[in-house]
């Protein structure tokens, strides 16, 4: 019995950590890309309770050629990642869905860190230009319907790290 048990262990040990689950899952695209840890602090409304932060592990789009590449040929995007886009000085900008083959939620955050407004299920492929309604300093694109399930809206704060 002691041996079946360390046999159990070994083959166990051996599928956890073989190539196959170790392997990065990061979309090809997006291989060498700067990632941080963003928090959006969800505000009560009428209230100044703050609840539990969400935490999305961001792909920094920080420079001109990044926010031009954006999430565009990336197949899949999990729920708990996303795309923040980085604009410096805070303007107004419009996004658009060309070579983006998944639907997303575009979340526009001003630069004193408020969700400004949020455009749900972006159509993939689409030339459609989304623009934000004020200037903003960032925008966080999701996995279409991540939005909604994180009950992010308006108001909503966007904590970060590094990230300016």
């Amino acid at each position: 019995m002691k041996y079946l048990l360390n046999a159990s262990m070994l083959v166990f040990a051996v599928f956890c950590f073989s190539p196959a689950q170790t392997e990065n899952s990061t979309p090809e695209q997006l291989v060498g890309w700067k990632q941080e840890l963003v928090k959006i602090e969800k505000v009560l409304p009428f209230s100044n309770n703050v609840l539990e932060p969400v935490v999305i592990n961001a792909y920094l789009a920080d420079t001109p050629t990044k926010r031009t590449q954006g999430l565009m040929h990336v197949a899949d995007l999990p729920e708990n990642e996303g795309m923040l886009f980085v604009f410096r000085p805070p303007r107004y900008v419009s996004m658009w869905m060309k070579n983006t083959v998944i639907s997303l939620d575009i979340v526009f955050i001003k630069a004193d860190g408020t969700i400004a407004h949020i455009h749900q299920d972006a159509k993939p492929m689409s030339l459609q230009s989304i623009s934000s309604i004020h200037k903003v300093k960032w925008v966080l694109e999701l996995k279409a319907g991540v939005a909604e399930k994180l009950s992010l809206s308006p108001g909503d704060k966007l904590v970060r790290g590094t990230t300016d």
